[in-house]
């Protein structure tokens, strides 16, 4: 929601599923996270549904013969050979062992010897194809991003729609509305009580929003578009809106029903008249109204601590791309291409990657999601005649992009845990809206997908899953072990309740407990780090 007085009013209209979690039984207070477990997210949405499968390699040898073209296109270097195919900490590669559970591997389209070589031919695959450096940021040894990194593998999001399959990557469960809330809003919840200061504990970056079904207001997603859209929304620096009404003072903080809470709230004349006529309409219709005012209320006090704080002086000051820059390899702002100049864009048109770390260098939230892409903007609905083939090469690039946002969390260290980085303090959620049918068929729609943790909480250099290789056009997912919310091992085909439960317990919340997926849920086993 846009913080806009006239939208704080419309931002509790979905306070009806207020009672949900009590509903059934559970609590609205989630559980602190244990020593060592992240306390904030980074959850990235390539938009479109992408191909998994052209930038890792979850495949046998048979299976990469099957469903992948072979190495071609020279500078438009697209598909590969299994021998291109390597572990990214290079430890020897074994694919003919169809196991659910591997190191992280891809297909290599760079120089080893010199990563940033776009001109020489790769021999592996009889020169077909001319090196390219994007996607070596995830084996780069210097900084051995992949042992930080997991791949879960052909999940069934039970859609092929864009809409549902993007509320299934958000919540576990695929519709046209949430039937739960969005992982962020979970994991906002949750560290609220634990970092009260984080003024904004849920901001989206574009794209449908991450909605807080059933939770307290203070989860619900706030949606600034770019840097800009905070000093009208989120601060009182413009006279013409606040002149006259800045004067604040610190008023007792009395909770929807008149009950004393901890602390105060920093009321101007308006926020204290407005908390007060919000509180005596209590009881004076039903209990939905009720729940629908006592979510504007707590909305309401929100945004006065949040303007209080005086955010955008917090975020003038912070930093985005400072770390990684040092390195020559890495330049700020980057531009890359598709072959040797056949479309090239810079960094900046992927996404709001610059303002997304200067919101989690700055401790002001607790979890962005970010609309992300290829150069000039490229989205991933590749339907359109050999989409498959600039989709692949778009991919690398957009992976690329991600690795380096990954490389500076990596390098900044933690405001409120100096012993760790950013990026330990972060668990970074890659998500699409589906997968597609696999290159040798085209680029459709297709409900197998997969989902690339990064960060905190996590145990890195694994790829775990695959696919039914025995189909043919496009196969569903293989199973794997699962720890189901009774707390049995199963071994079964996972689905988007099992990444987003998966997601969760990273934080060390338990399913069941602290959070409710409809429709039954696992945990993928050996992932989160215990």
């Amino acid at each position: 929601m846009k913080l806009s007085r006239r939208n704080l009013f419309q931002a509790a209209f979905g306070a009806a599923q207020v009672g949900l979690l009590a509903r059934y039984g559970l609590p609205t207070t989630m559980a602190q996270s244990a020593s060592g477990r992240p306390t904030k997210m980074l959850a990235i949405w390539l938009v479109g549904g992408i191909h998994w499968e052209s930038f890792f390699a979850p495949m046998t040898r048979a299976g990469i013969q099957k469903f992948i073209p072979p190495a071609q296109g020279y500078e438009n270097a697209y598909g590969y050979n299994p021998e291109q195919v390597e572990h990214l900490d290079r430890s020897p590669v074994d694919l003919l062992a169809p196991g659910p559970v591997r190191k992280l591997r891809m297909p290599v389209y760079w120089n080893w010897a010199n990563p940033a070589d776009r001109s020489g031919r790769n021999p592996v695959v009889g020169n077909a194809q001319t090196y390219r450096p994007d996607g070596y940021v995830w084996a780069n040894p210097k900084y051995k991003l992949y042992e930080k990194a997991v791949l879960l593998v052909g999940a069934d999001q039970g859609t092929a729609a864009h809409a549902s399959g993007l509320i299934a990557s958000m919540s576990g469960v695929a519709g046209s509305t949430f039937r739960a809330p969005a992982v962020q809003a979970v994991v906002a919840n949750a560290m609220a009580s634990r970092f009260p200061d984080r003024a904004l504990p849920n901001v989206a970056l574009g794209g449908p929003l991450p909605m807080a079904l059933g939770l307290p207001a203070l989860a619900n997603p706030t949606l600034l578009s770019s840097s800009a859209t905070v000093e009208p929304t989120l601060s009182d620096r413009r006279d013409g809106t606040w002149n006259g009404l800045r004067a604040r003072k610190d008023e007792p903080n009395l909770a929807f029903d008149g009950t004393p809470m901890s602390g105060t709230v920093p009321a101007t004349a308006v926020d204290s008249a407005l908390l007060k006529a919000v509180r005596r309409e209590r009881g004076t219709s039903t209990a939905g109204t009720d729940a629908y005012l006592e979510q504007l209320y707590d909305t309401y006090k929100g945004a006065s601590r949040t303007i209080r704080r005086d955010m955008l002086s917090v975020l003038e000051k912070t930093p985005a791309w400072e770390k990684l820059k040092a390195d020559p390899a890495y330049p700020e702002d980057w531009m890359a291409c598709t072959g040797y100049a056949d479309a090239c864009g810079m960094m900046q048109s992927m996404g709001d990657y610059a303002f997304a770390l200067q919101l989690l260098k700055s401790d002001l939230v607790s979890t962005v999601t970010l609309r992300g892409t290829s150069i000039e903007g490229f989205t991933f609905d590749s339907h359109f005649v050999n989409g498959q083939i600039v989709h692949a090469q778009y991919l690398r690039i957009a992976f690329e992009m991600v690795g380096r946002m990954c490389l500076e969390m990596s390098l900044t260290p933690s405001r409120s845990d100096p012993s760790r980085s950013l990026l330990d303090e972060t668990l970074v959620y890659v998500y699409s809206d589906f997968g597609r049918t696999f290159p040798k068929v085209g680029s459709d729609h297709h409900p197998a997908t997969c989902a690339l943790l990064v960060g905190g909480g996590i145990q890195g250099n694994q790829m775990i899953g695959g696919y039914d290789e025995r189909m043919e056009g496009s196969p569903m997912g293989i199973p794997v072990r699962l720890v189901e919310e009774s707390g049995d091992i199963v071994t079964r085909t996972p689905n988007s309740q099992d990444i987003a439960a998966t997601v969760l317990r990273a934080y060390g919340l338990v399913p069941g407990k602290d959070f409710f997926i409809p429709g039954g849920y696992g945990v993928f086993d050996g992932v989160v780090r215990t």
